[in-house]
């Protein structure tokens, strides 16, 4: 008997997943590097402009500091954690500043689906298309002076800039859409981590760049 309800409890859980909101994403696919065990790395997903509330830290029974809070997506609102070691104090500002882009795993709580985050996402991605995964450039030397904003004939403003790999200099565009304030601080830090693909512009090749970490 006891073997037939943990049985249900499964099938249950597998059901309540596909309707759950989120994409499956990988993090090869997001450029970036998550601590995760066993098969967690299979059930991966992504909560676009998810919007928190009621974001608390809660001491655990073996001392931990882990964060909760509620996320509304897609209409439906659901509790979300992310535990010691995975949030910091700037996370916890921008679960409290608006719309944010999280990385998790889908869990039960109380008898109800919860989100465990493992990461949030300072920009919306722009995943491509297929599975292929993002080019990472490390410890890009960025040239501060050649930063620009253009406008396209559409109206959307675009940022250019150039960069140094290996003593050879290349440049770079961030599209509408997928830079921010905080892309333009790390990018003028002068040395930062690029993400994205390869392109061309002017018969020479240009890195359209998806994301920029410090």
């Amino acid at each position: 008997m006891r073997h037939f309800l943990l049985l249900a409890c499964v099938l249950l859980s597998a059901a309540s997943a596909v309707s759950l909101p989120g994409r499956a994403v990988t993090p090869a696919a997001l450029g970036i590097t998550l601590s995760l065990r066993g098969n967690e790395a299979q059930n991966l997903r992504l909560l676009s402009e998810a919007r928190p509330s009621q974001v608390t830290v809660f001491r655990s029974a073996s001392g931990r500091s882990h964060l909760k809070f509620n996320v509304e997506v897609e209409g439906k609102t659901y509790a979300a954690i992310m535990y010691e070691g995975d949030w910091t104090a700037a996370d916890q500002e921008r679960l409290k500043a608006g719309s944010v882009n999280l990385v998790g795993l889908w869990d039960t709580y109380a008898n109800q689906p919860s989100f465990t985050v493992k990461r949030l996402l300072s920009q919306a991605p722009a995943l491509p298309s297929t599975s292929k995964p993002l080019l990472k450039i490390a410890s890009a030397q960025v040239n501060v002076a050649s930063i620009k904003k253009f406008t396209s004939r559409n109206q959307k403003v675009h940022v250019t800039y150039t960069f140094t790999v290996n003593n050879k200099t290349y440049q770079g565009v961030v599209y509408a859409g997928d830079w921010s304030s905080v892309t333009l601080d790390a990018l003028r830090s002068g040395k930062a981590t690029l993400f994205g693909t390869w392109g061309t512009f002017e018969n020479k090749p240009n890195f359209i760049t998806q994301r920029v970490e410090r």
